[in-house]
């Protein structure tokens, strides 16, 4: 399949096994949801283990942009305008520790599921 369908499917996988473990596991879910995301784009894009990699990356910064704009989005509805420059400021740090996390976590996930389906 395409690189930017596993991209896709890996990132949604990722929003949904991370929203379906946030009451169960809170703690776990934002590590469980990005190492998931990208075994399952890894295995998708079935091109071994650097594009895997690659693939997972790119699913966990399509996470941390619908995270920060998440943040934005509710900041802006809660407060207003200053809601908005706060929200602004804070998605700079968050934008930055996200997309290490989702993106990292999701390589390694991407890179595992690249190793099963090696063409």
């Amino acid at each position: 399949m395409g690189f930017w369908i596993a991209a896709l499917l890996g990132f949604v996988s990722m929003v949904v096994i991370t929203w379906l473990l946030k009451d169960p596991y809170p703690l776990y879910s934002s590590l469980i949801g990005p190492l998931c995301g990208g075994f399952i784009a890894g295995i998708v894009l079935g091109e071994g283990i650097g594009e895997g990699a690659k693939v997972g990356f790119i699913s966990g910064v399509f996470g941390a942009l619908l995270v920060s704009v998440i943040i934005l989005i509710t900041g802006t509805a809660l407060f207003g305008i200053i809601g908005t420059v706060v929200g602004a400021l804070i998605d700079l740090v968050i934008l930055i520790f996200a997309t290490l996390l989702f993106g990292i976590l999701g390589m390694i996930g991407g890179g595992i599921g690249g190793i099963f389906r090696n063409k």
